[in-house]
């Protein structure tokens, strides 16, 4: 959800307006008050989002005014950033050499002009913030708001009824579990069945073939689907295994008054001397103790008992014991077309479902030019389910996250190129422990693998590769699409709130990718020029339009391309970490 970026973003700007850096430079330049007062209407901003959050309002208004606040919230990040850059100038002026050079470099008119001009821009960027704050009573929102309290989403319910005949492709993954679930009577703990995938992949249509086969159903006295979500309460998931365990009528109907104590004891009773198999389906939690907690509850069957999680992180645990963690695949063959080269099940089913209510040949050919997430999230199916994943990740992730698809699809990352320009975008927050960046980037790529969000890892030594999925690809562009943009030809205009641009060179041309509309994009941060094997020349005047126009690019990579001279004003990118 925008709001969980928003409430991350605000609360960095906020770790920044009271860091130790941000308060010598405010004292020095005697800013402290103006600070202060932005660290004020960024805490009342912050409780906004988080009542924004709460609400999930879908209302078209609300959607705009939070665009304007993630804008403005950029600005207030130049704003900042700027008084790191001159602390950074400071810093090297005091206790370097190269005195005369880093003045030329870094140096405003005066100290008078620099204290005036961020004045003006904190007040500037307080007015903005204040009038969004002003309007929250239009939107039915207040600051009376706890804003980090979780999120409310809408979730769904599974059963284990399935149509075989609608499930195409996943016989050998069914053969290959229920051979596992067969061959188990001498284990003397639940066997785990993991099923890992992100989002839309199957996972739970293939607990269903396994749960409702024939020899499963022979196998097993007992058979109890639980539907768990995102809401891990262990009361609930006992009462549900009860209930659906017990025979009698009145001990279903009580089922609501017994303890935590009696309903263990309840279950104990319901499985002794039985073989049984728990599907738990749609497990979010990745809390270790909390399954283990469970886990411990579900041994009171015989020997080849088993229990099925379906998860969409590998982060829930099995703990000790024995276990199967299989890794769902995508279609690689199952219909020839452009979408089904993307392997989401639930992708090309809801394609097939938009297709077929429209048999016209043209509109079908239209298909293939279209970003067919945006026309499928138009129809409101896949989006809510696979963007789910996106949706539950922590705030920090997000934000490093949504510079990966600034990259080709099937592009081969390495641990060491996103450490590159994760830190040159400033994106790290290691502020509250004492982790070096590299290491906390090598720890977040490790959450975001854990998350199904990258795949395909090769290790060599130090250096990990790895690959985003096509499906992941498209869903980080989609719902960032105002501030990233990717492109692969000149294109007529650039929005004014794009912060984060790729351009993709083509064989035959590599300068055709190059954007003639750069001026436009005043508010640049982050652009990439991707894909030049080339020796193409940059032209001066793209070098030119780079400095002159963006003022806030942190990271400018022009990777394959040569130019001969850097223009002397280059030291006007004065917040650039990684040219």
């Amino acid at each position: 959800m925008a709001e969980s970026i928003l409430l991350g973003f605000t609360q960095s700007l906020l770790d920044k307006v009271a860091s130790r850096v941000a308060k010598e430079v405010a004292l020095a330049w005697g800013v402290k008050d103006e600070l202060r007062k932005l660290q004020r209407t960024l805490v009342s901003i912050r409780a906004v989002i988080a009542h924004a959050k709460q609400q999930q309002s879908h209302e078209h208004k609300l959607r705009v005014r939070l665009e304007d606040l993630k804008d403005v919230l950029y600005d207030s990040e130049n704003v900042l950033d700027e008084f790191e850059c001159e602390a950074q100038r400071k810093q090297v002026i005091k206790h370097g050499n190269l005195l005369g050079k880093t003045h030329h470099f870094f140096s405003y008119s005066s100290p008078l002009a620099f204290r005036l001009k961020m004045v003006h821009k904190i007040k500037e960027t307080r007015k903005r913030l204040n009038k969004i704050t002003a309007e929250k009573d239009a939107f039915n929102l207040n600051q009376q708001t706890n804003f980090s309290s979780g999120s409310h989403s809408i979730w769904r319910e599974t059963h284990s009824r399935v149509n075989v005949l609608e499930i195409i492709g996943r016989d050998r993954d069914k053969d290959v579990i229920v051979k596992r679930l067969l061959c188990l009577d001498a284990n003397k703990n639940p066997f785990i069945v993991l099923i890992v995938r992100i989002g839309g992949m199957g996972k739970t249509a293939l607990a269903k073939l396994v749960y409702n086969d024939d020899r499963v159903k022979l196998h097993f006295d007992s058979r109890i689907w639980v539907c768990v979500s995102e809401e891990f309460n262990l009361k609930i998931i006992l009462q549900k295994i009860v209930k659906s365990a017990a025979q009698e009528p009145t001990t279903i109907q009580s089922i609501h008054l017994l303890e935590l104590e009696q309903l263990q004891a309840k279950l104990q009773e319901l499985l002794q001397d039985k073989k049984f198999l728990h599907v738990l389906d749609d497990v979010w939690s990745n809390n270790w103790g909390q399954w283990l907690e469970l886990r411990d509850l579900l041994t009171g069957g015989t020997t080849g008992s088993s229990i099925i999680m379906t998860t969409r992180s590998s982060k829930v645990t099995y703990a000790e014991g024995s276990y199967y963690d299989h890794e769902l695949k995508g279609f690689r063959k199952v219909i020839e077309s452009q979408y089904s080269r993307r392997g989401v099940p639930l992708v090309v089913k809801a394609l097939g479902g938009l297709l077929c209510s429209n048999t016209d040949i043209r509109y079908w050919r239209s298909l293939i030019d279209e970003d067919i997430l945006a026309v499928l999230h138009e129809e409101g199916d896949i989006l809510p389910i696979i963007r789910l994943s996106y949706d539950h990740l922590p705030a920090y992730l997000k934000k490093l996250f949504a510079l990966c698809p600034l990259f080709p699809k099937d592009h081969l990352f390495t641990n060491l190129e996103l450490r590159y320009y994760w830190i040159a975008s400033g994106l790290l927050n290691t502020s509250h422990n004492n982790q070096k960046p590299e290491e906390a980037c090598d720890n977040y790529i490790k959450e975001l693998e854990a998350r199904s969000f990258f795949q395909d890892f090769e290790e060599y030594g130090p250096i990990s590769s790895f690959k985003m999925h096509n499906i992941v690809h498209d869903i980080a562009l989609f719902v960032a699409r105002n501030e990233y943009l990717v492109v692969n030809s000149d294109i007529a205009s650039i929005l004014d709130r794009v912060r984060h641009l790729s351009c993709f060179a083509r064989f035959d041309n590599p300068l055709v990718g190059i954007p003639k509309c750069l001026s436009q994009a005043k508010k640049l941060q982050t652009l990439l020029y991707v894909g030049c094997a080339g020796d193409a020349r940059l032209p001066k005047e793209f070098l030119k339009a780079c400095i002159s126009n963006c003022k806030y690019l942190r990271v400018l990579n022009l990777g394959g391309l040569i130019f001969e001279l850097l223009p002397s004003d280059i030291d006007s990118l004065k917040l650039s970490r990684a040219i």
